[in-house]
């Protein structure tokens, strides 16, 4: 059984430097309540609705900066696994990243593949697969928001043995209906049954230059099953969701069915002509 912890908070691109701060109690807090994994929500350094590219590059961060070294140093002293979105520069280009952080250090960074509405207009979209990191809490998988609605993309980190995808996001409220269950919710849950994986959302809150957001951070099991899910009587409002969860071992949904190995990818290829 592992225990899992996703954290909404209410980033303020306003005043980015207090995001690090929300980010560093909420992990804090996550370990306190026994979390292993803990995962953030996109551009947890920056915010999200950007106006200029200066304003992006004044919040962007470096894989060698101080608040990757900074989350490598809890990570280790709180012997945790740590998935965060940032954004981040390198050589020049600005990308909407995925870290996954753990004691022994930065274990890889994930370029936002698929991005979403404006953010064409500031990052350059990544041209790699998803991350997928071996760790002492199994193989986790990470991509970033818009990501998880590819359903190839997610059955990708699956084919890399993934069990656990830890999905940093930022889902704007689009007006669609929240109840029973919002649809961002509803697309996680798609996405770990379809692969029997953990999916582990953590998303943001606090309306940002006009734009609100679901505020809809949840952790599914391998069936699809919601764990823990955000209130929304406490949007605008740190939330700390933490859930055990059994990692899955082997791909079996029945004593005769395999989500892997009754696929037929000889059928399938014509999803690559389109």
């Amino acid at each position: 059984m592992l225990r899992i912890a996703v954290c909404q908070l209410p980033l303020n691109i306003e005043n980015f430097e207090e995001n690090i701060k929300l980010a560093n109690s909420a992990i804090h807090d996550a370990s306190s309540r026994g979390a292993r994994l803990v995962v953030l929500p996109e551009l947890t350094n920056s915010g999200y609705v950007f106006r200029t590219l200066t304003e992006l590059e004044e919040r962007a961060t470096t894989l060698d900066g101080a608040i990757v070294k900074a989350w490598v140093s809890l990570a280790e002293q709180l012997n945790l696994v740590l998935v965060a979105g940032l954004a981040i520069k390198d050589e020049g280009l600005f990308y909407n990243c995925s870290v996954i952080i753990d004691s022994s250090g930065l274990r890889g960074w994930y370029k936002k593949v698929h991005l979403w509405n404006d953010e064409v207009d500031f990052f350059t979209p990544g041209d790699s697969a998803p991350l997928v990191v071996d760790t002492d809490l199994g193989r986790i998988a990470t991509m970033v928001c818009y990501d998880v609605e590819f359903p190839e993309w997610v059955r990708l980190a699956m084919l890399e043995d993934a069990t656990i995808l830890a999905l940093p996001t930022n889902w704007p409220d689009g007006g669609l209906p929240t109840e029973p269950t919002p649809l961002e919710a509803v697309r996680v849950q798609a996405a770990a049954s379809q692969n029997k994986l953990v999916v582990a959302a953590a998303d943001r809150t606090r309306v940002e230059r006009g734009v609100a957001w679901t505020g809809s951070s949840v952790i599914a099991d391998s069936d699809g099953v919601i764990k823990v899910i955000a209130d929304r009587a406490k949007l605008n409002k740190v939330q700390i969701l933490v859930a055990d969860v059994e990692v899955p071992t082997d791909r079996k949904i029945s004593p005769r069915n395999d989500v892997r190995a009754d696929r037929r990818p000889d059928l399938y290829r014509g999803i690559l002509k389109k």
